[in-house]
């Protein structure tokens, strides 16, 4: 009998910054670089380490995003749901015009309340 090796599974390289800051019951999440299909679980994997404490809200700020792949959309939606559960509001905060695109012609802008920082 033959028995087939299977190779190990490479991790993705992370081609994003993360930058996360505290506030009382809001934590915002900075995200830089291109979210390209690759980045997917990178991204979810990123965002499940961050401890959420007592934090009602998380802002996922995009202002140095410069491309969402359908599959990080998908990661962002996951995200959503499951800290949703858990009674946190997830928002988005300083979107790019070619970002903000990508979400509306997939339909779910409506999803991620928009949300000033400012």
């Amino acid at each position: 009998m033959v028995s087939q090796t299977v190779a190990p599974r490479r991790q993705p390289e992370c081609k994003l910054d993360f930058h996360v800051e505290r506030r009382p019951h809001l934590l915002i999440v900075g995200i830089r670089g291109e979210a390209s299909f690759d980045q997917a679980e990178v991204i979810s994997a990123k965002l499940l380490r961050v401890p959420l404490d007592a934090c009602s809200l998380v802002v996922l700020d995009l202002a140095e995003l410069t491309l969402l792949s359908s599959l990080v959309m998908g990661a962002l939606v996951e995200y959503r749901r499951g800290v949703g559960r858990r009674g946190v509001e997830v928002r988005l905060a300083n979107v790019q015009g070619p970002v903000w695109l990508e979400l509306e012609l997939a339909g779910l802008w409506n999803l991620f309340e928009p949300m000033d920082l400012e």
